[in-house]
C-alpha cells in the first residue's frame, strides 16, 4: 500500500520542446520516468541526459525530445512549474487505443514480471469494457491443434513497431529485442562475433545469450501513441 504522498496526478500530454544545458527534465525510461538534468545538446537533436539516481546505470544517457520532459514537482495541488496552455499537444488527446479485427498487434507478457515481452497476435474482436480477444500468432494451445487465444486488456496491446532496416551488422551496445521461444525480449548487444553475423546479447531477463542477425531488430518504445527510436548507451 502506498501513502498518498507518494500519489499524484499523471501529467497531461506534452508537446515536444527544446532543452537547454543543465534544466531539470524526466526522461522516460525502463517504463517509467526519471528524474535528471539535461547537459548536453547533439547536433541531431537529441539531448545527453545524466540522472540524479547514483542507482541508475549506465549514469548517462543520449534521449530524443520525444522521451523528455521538463521537470514538475505536484505541491499543494498544483504542479509546479505550472503546466502552460501552449505545452499541452491538444491534437493528442489522451485515450486509450482503439483496435479493430484483424489488426496487427503484438501483447505483453506478463508472466515474466518486469521483465516485458512482447509477441505478435492478431485482433479477433473487442469484448468490451477496453479488452479484446487476440490471437497469438507464434503460440499455439497445449494440443498444438491451432494458435493460442486470449482476452487482453487493451493496456497489454500496442501496435507492431516499423520495420528498422540493419543492414550490415548491430553494434557494441545496440539496444535490441531479440526473438525467443515465441516473442521480442529486451537486450543489449554486449559482444559482436566477427564474420559470423552472430552476437551475444544480455536480456531483460539477466541472461546472456547467443542470437543470429535475423533474430534481432532494434527496440523501440511505444510512448504516447507514437514510436520512439532507440536511446544510445554511453
Amino acid at each position: 500500500m502506498f501513502s498518498v504522498s507518494h500519489i499524484r496526478p499523471q501529467l497531461p500530454p506534452l508537446r515536444p520542446r527544446k532543452f537547454k544545458q543543465g534544466e531539470d527534465a524526466d526522461a522516460y525510461h525502463k517504463y517509467g520516468w526519471w528524474e535528471g538534468v539535461i547537459l548536453q545538446e547533439w547536433n541531431n537533436g537529441n539531448y545527453l541526459f545524466m540522472f540524479h539516481s547514483d542507482n541508475q546505470s549506465p549514469k548517462y544517457v543520449v534521449f530524443g525530445v520525444n522521451q523528455l520532459r521538463l521537470h514538475r514537482t505536484w505541491f499543494n495541488g498544483y504542479w509546479v512549474p505550472p503546466v502552460q496552455e501552449s505545452e499541452l499537444a491538444v491534437e493528442e488527446v489522451q485515450r486509450e487505443e482503439e483496435y479493430n479485427e484483424g489488426d496487427l498487434v503484438e501483447v505483453r507478457n506478463d508472466e515474466d514480471g518486469s521483465n516485458r515481452s512482447w509477441f505478435a497476435a492478431i485482433i479477433v474482436k473487442p469484448v468490451g469494457n477496453k479488452r479484446y480477444l487476440i490471437q497469438y500468432v507464434t503460440l499455439e494451445t497445449e494440443d498444438n491443434t491451432d494458435f493460442l487465444e486470449k482476452e487482453v486488456d487493451t493496456s497489454h496491446i500496442r501496435p507492431r513497431p516499423p520495420d528498422i532496416v540493419v543492414p550490415d551488422q548491430f553494434v557494441m551496445l545496440d539496444q535490441v529485442d531479440a526473438f525467443y521461444k515465441g516473442g521480442w525480449w529486451k537486450g543489449v548487444i554486449i559482444k559482436v562475433l566477427s564474420g559470423d553475423s552472430k552476437y551475444h546479447v544480455y536480456l531483460a531477463t539477466r541472461e546472456e545469450m547467443e542470437f543470429k542477425h535475423d533474430e534481432l531488430r532494434l527496440h523501440q518504445d511505444w510512448i504516447d501513441g507514437k514510436w520512439t527510436k532507440p536511446s544510445p548507451v554511453i
